[in-house]
């Protein structure tokens, strides 16, 4: 993905986030078809903590703004890393 303004976060650009990061083999496979929604956490996404920090690191790229490090725990899901995004952005 291309870097892209920090503002108007939606759940399409964060999952676009996640593909793209199962595609480069960083996050499970299962994440680049499968389906994914706003209810999704990252423990139900299979998500560990290596691919967390991908998660961050490609978040932090695209937005242009640091994330605190308590941004994604095991229970976050897209729908509040969204809100998350457009709150810090």
């Amino acid at each position: 993905m291309t870097q892209q303004s920090s503002a108007n976060w939606t759940e399409e650009r964060v999952i676009g986030v996640l593909r793209e990061l199962a595609k480069n083999e960083e996050l499970p496979a299962h994440l680049v078809t499968g389906t994914i929604t706003g209810a999704d956490t990252v423990e139900t996404l299979g998500i560990d903590s290596i691919g967390g920090v991908a998660l961050i690191d490609q978040l932090e790229t695209e937005s242009g703004i640091p994330l605190p490090d308590d941004f994604l725990d095991f229970d976050t899901t897209v729908a509040s890393i969204t809100q998350q995004m457009n709150a810090l952005a």
